[in-house]
């Protein structure tokens, strides 16, 4: 099989038959063989409601329902073992691109290109979504240095070997780009046109600010020091050890030259403190160097693009 197309479906979407009617067509008018895995995460009522629409389509579709929801991660794992693509496309329930994007974004993969990205340019969501985009988007730039602009589009086309070579779990689904860069992978970024349709705003809780705030910076720890978690716990260690020795010195000189009492105040409790909760960080990252060692010296960081 040339070609599989996923459809993650985790909410009620008007758009879903006609977006699987385009991908479809699209498919048929490059002559391309294809598959389609239909994922209801926890939505198996709402897929069924909307079946009549694939009775038209006599290519091969797989349903997998989950009883209960589950991260998007495991779906894909599960959609993985499932198909047979050498090359996947994955989409969420709607339609998020024009007609033209979406045939853009498969001619994009060309030798040497791994994965294809859609980057959403001239968004026409609401101005709250937006903002909340460009947001997550700005953080998970300057913390992972990645040169991506649309970390949220649900689109992506990619080799087979790509989500094979990925260890995913949790929510890293939603960072698969830059997990496939941390891994060696090429990745091309499209600009492409977002289909104009009014949708309702959506109003995101604190609660999942801090969720996306958390994933990140546990993504941002695990590829630059789940090898070396000792460096990390250093630099931390070292500076709280270091405001210590300079809240004693400046106490010290205070009692000895301007004979200050010391023995009362908050300043050499803190630097005690200070102390000792750097020697502890530094005693973590020295525990977390061994278990890298024992259990991930043999995990591959890397991938093999060719042998000469």
């Amino acid at each position: 099989m040339k070609y599989s197309v996923i459809f993650l479906i985790e909410e009620e979407s008007e758009d879903f038959c006609r977006l699987f009617d385009i991908i479809c067509k699209l498919f048929k008018d490059k002559n391309k063989e294809f598959e389609i895995i239909i994922i209801a995460n926890a939505t198996e009522n709402i897929v069924k409601s909307q079946l009549i629409c694939l009775k038209n389509h006599p290519e091969e579709i797989k349903l997998i329902a989950f009883q209960r929801k589950v991260s998007q991660s495991l779906c894909m794992k599960v959609a993985l073992s499932e198909s047979s693509g050498e090359k996947i496309l994955t989409l969420g329930p709607f339609q998020e691109l024009s007609t033209e994007s979406y045939e853009k974004l498969i001619d994009s993969m060309t030798d040497g290109v791994d994965l294809v990205v859609a980057y959403r340019k001239s968004r026409k969501d609401p101005l709250i979504n937006r903002l909340h985009s460009k947001f997550i988007n700005k953080v998970v730039k300057m913390l992972l240095g990645v040169p991506l602009n649309d970390i949220g589009c649900n689109v992506k086309f990619m080799r087979r070997e790509v989500l094979e070579a990925l260890d995913l779990y949790g929510n890293m689904y939603r960072y698969f780009p830059v997990l496939a860069i941390r891994k060696g992978f090429k990745i091309r970024e499209i600009e492409c046109d977002q289909v104009y349709k009014i949708r309702k705003t959506r109003f995101y809780s604190l609660k999942l600010y801090l969720d996306r705030l958390t994933e990140i910076l546990n993504l941002f720890f695990s590829t630059n020091f789940s090898k070396k978690p000792l460096r990390f716990f250093n630099i931390v260690g070292s500076t709280f050890m270091v405001l210590g020795v300079m809240a004693l010195i400046y106490a010290g000189i205070q009692k000895l030259i301007l004979n200050i009492p010391i023995g009362d105040r908050p300043l050499l409790i803190v630097a005690m403190i200070s102390l000792v909760a750097g020697a502890q960080l530094a005693s973590f990252g020295l525990l977390g160097e061994i278990i890298s060692f024992v259990h991930g010296r043999f995990r591959k960081e890397y991938t093999i693009e060719k042998i000469i």
